[in-house]
């Protein structure tokens, strides 16, 4: 028979009244909710909403109430996402905010979380594990788990192309950074670090990360392909000429694509636009964007590092003639040139 409410309401009161052993009543509600789930019809959300009610209120005993909801909480693990959901939200709404049932609120949020993530939804997800009580004192809530979920969070941000948000929760992990010993978060950490400075554009910090996180075993030869990409990628700099020069002395390096773009700018040879098609195919969209002057992230690199390789060889040259080497526009290699020299990290200046 389908359970109502008014049925569960009588069953609830008769189990509550219950004076024996604390087990059995905490088991007498569990194969109460157990049929309420197996007879699921359109009463089910009223009638769970009577239940979870019953379960917090002074009716039920604190350690009674808290491990009832502790199986119910595993149990909506196991049961479809659609109504998994629903539940948990209803759960929700029902737990008091209190210390007595902080880890429950934590485990629905993150339930929900997960659920939402799983079908593809990285900043729904974000923003709800966002909402736990990261200032509650809880048991649960202990620095592992802030820095875990704070770069879980990031993760998430990530993900869904929201790189401010993500920036604001790795750095509330950078906080709790020191405190940690884990070494898989620590890796976590790191790598999602790196990525949102690439993100950034912060192409020599994330290059220096990566390049950090590619002494790693498991991790290595990937994360050293992105140092790779990020320090080609990054402005003509003095960190950007230490990176080429320990990459170039890699050993590792040579296996890898874009090897030759490495050693051709840590000699500062000119790199010739024919000389990229292989090294292209590691860009991803970011990598490509276009800045206000209407000038790719890819091409200003590029640009920069040729006219710091003529600068090398001739104290004369035409923008003109760098454009012809870079295989660029005349114009664009004239933008980035005298903006290289306003900022000082070229020597030189433009003739009329």
């Amino acid at each position: 028979m389908a359970n109502t409410v008014e049925s569960t309401v009588c069953r609830l009161l008769t189990i509550n009244s219950f004076k024996g052993s604390p087990m059995v009543q905490f088991n007498s509600y569990v194969s109460l909710f157990d049929e309420i789930l197996a007879n699921a019809n359109k009463n089910l959300y009223n009638v769970y909403d009577v239940f979870v009610r019953n379960m917090v209120s002074h009716n039920v005993k604190v350690v009674v109430g808290r491990m009832t909801m502790n199986k119910v909480i595993s149990k909506l693990r196991q049961i479809s996402d659609a109504l998994a959901i629903d539940l948990c939200q209803i759960t929700l709404e029902r737990l008091p905010r209190n210390y007595l049932f902080d880890e429950h609120i934590a485990d629905v949020i993150q339930l929900i979380a997960s659920i939402v993530e799983r079908h593809g939804f990285a900043k729904q997800a974000a923003e709800t594990l966002a909402t736990l009580p990261f200032e509650k004192a809880s048991s649960y809530n202990t620095v592992p788990f802030r820095f875990d979920m704070y770069v879980k969070i990031a993760r998430l941000f990530l993900e869904a192309d929201d790189v401010g948000q993500a920036e604001v929760y790795i750095k509330r992990a950078t906080k709790l950074q020191p405190k940690i010993t884990e070494q898989q978060s620590k890796i976590s950490y790191k790598m999602y670090y790196a990525r949102i400075l690439e993100r950034k554009h912060k192409f020599a910090e994330a290059a220096k990360h990566y390049a950090d996180l590619s002494s790693i075993p498991h991790v290595s030869m990937p994360v050293l392909q992105r140092a790779i990409v990020c320090t080609i990628l990054s402005p003509v700099c003095q960190e950007r000429s230490i990176l080429l020069a320990q990459l170039h002395q890699d050993k590792r390096v040579k296996n890898l694509l874009a090897y030759d773009i490495i050693e051709k700018m840590h000699r500062e040879i000119v790199v010739k636009r024919s000389e990229l098609q292989q090294f292209e195919t590691l860009l991803q969209k970011h990598h490509k964007s276009i800045a206000t002057d209407g000038i790719s992230v890819f091409d200003r690199a590029i640009i920069e590092h040729n006219v710091m390789a003529c600068n090398k060889v001739c104290n004369i040259i035409s923008f003109e003639a760098l454009a012809a080497i870079s295989g660029t526009p005349t114009d664009v290699t004239e933008l980035v040139g005298s903006k290289m020299i306003a900022e000082g990290r070229l020597e030189g200046h433009v003739r009329e």
